[in-house]
């Protein structure tokens, strides 16, 4: 069939770019769509400060009248400094199952990345780190988290048929949360006593808000040796803390700090509104908001959104203190899954404590990479 690739540029083609997804997961039971006022934000220069630091593009892929694909193509200016070259993006990608359609939506976004000095392209991956990343290769039977990657099984042939091979892979556990867990026993005995941290759970939104700036902070220097991690302005991180810090529920987020009063951890989870969110699909009103108000109250599951702990400071015993609080929570809250959202294969660290828990399932998504 003829393709013809065009770059989003108008009203109609962005509108375009967030129905496609609509159209193309429709009666998909796995796929979890977003608030579509959301996306149309996400990718508007004056209102997402990654637009400041990053090169966009974005491509349609259209067959007989009718849009078949779509994928994304981005430079990170700071990453390209934190690396020493130009590294490409792609992401957003979707396509029927035709390689033709795949190839050719993937050669536009290789073609402009090599007029934008990159020598690799890597995706699936977002504007900036804390954006979704990764295609989903395992676990393709269970519902993603909100900020998991979802994706047809045949995506992984399409990507690997136009030459991408893997660069790193992403791991999530569902956990159930235990009665009894005599792992949690064991710590809480050896480091519950708070000698040396004393964990502390905010009372309402804005006293977190008061630790974010210390938050982001420590975000930075915990991360900054992982993979594909890139330093965010300060526009950005008053962006994300718009966009997440003012929706979190205080008592899911954990901050340990030392005896000399300094911030030495964090540990942040929100109510899992995966289901929710299928059920408002894309609007928040007129009732879209109503089911995503009720799980966030009464959540059954709890995503783990992101955890780090300050170099030099012991990351076992900071990682203990602050499982135990949260574990204590989620029993008196009566929550009965926990979601431990994507950590690398490699971070054995963190992986070998979710092995102590019993395992609903567990998912794998893959970062791919090729030189161009």
């Amino acid at each position: 069939m003829a393709i013809r690739i065009r770059e989003v540029e108008t009203r109609a083609d962005r509108k375009e770019w967030v129905r496609f997804a609509f159209e193309h997961y429709r009666g998909d039971p796995y796929w979890v769509p977003p608030i579509i006022s959301d996306d149309l934000a996400y990718f508007d220069p004056d209102r997402n400060p990654a637009f400041e630091v990053s090169q966009v593009r974005r491509f349609l892929a259209q067959s007989g009248g009718r849009t078949v694909g779509r994928v994304c193509a981005s430079v990170n200016e700071l990453e390209a400094g934190k690396l020493g070259h130009h590294r490409g993006r792609f992401g957003w990608f979707e396509s029927m199952d035709d390689p033709e359609v795949a190839g050719r939506l993937l050669e536009a976004a290789r073609d402009w990345l090599r007029g934008q000095r990159c020598t690799e392209m890597t995706g699936p991956q977002g504007l900036a780190d804390l954006d979704p990343e990764g295609l989903l290769i395992e676990g393709f039977e269970r519902l993603p988290t909100i900020s998991g990657s979802y994706n047809p099984p045949y995506y992984r042939q399409l990507l690997e048929g136009f030459g991408l091979t893997r660069d790193a892979d992403y791991i999530e556990y569902r956990l159930r949360v235990p009665d009894e867990s005599p792992l949690l026993e064991r710590l809480r005995k050896r480091y519950g006593g708070g000698d040396r941290y004393r964990v502390v759970t905010c009372r309402s939104r804005r006293e977190l808000l008061g630790h974010a700036p210390a938050i982001w902070e420590l975000l930075e220097a915990a991360f900054a040796p992982l993979y594909g991690v890139v330093p965010l302005t300060d526009a950005q991180r008053e962006y994300y803390t718009r966009k997440y810090f003012h929706y979190l529920d205080p008592e899911l987020v954990k901050l340990p700090f030392s005896r000399e009063g300094e911030l030495v951890g964090f540990f942040i989870g929100m109510p899992g509104l995966s289901r929710a969110l299928q059920r408002a699909r894309g609007h928040l009103l007129p009732f879209g908001f109503v089911p995503i108000l009720r799980d966030y109250r009464r959540p059954e599951t709890v995503e783990f959104l992101l955890a780090g702990v300050k170099p030099g400071e012991p990351s076992a015993v900071v990682t203990a203190v602050t499982l135990i609080e949260m574990y204590d929570t989620l029993r008196r809250r009566g929550v009965r899954f926990m979601e431990t959202n994507r950590e690398l294969e490699d971070n054995t660290t963190v992986n070998r404590i979710w092995l102590n828990f019993e395992q609903d399932y567990f998912r794998r998504s893959r970062v791919y990479r090729m030189s161009i």
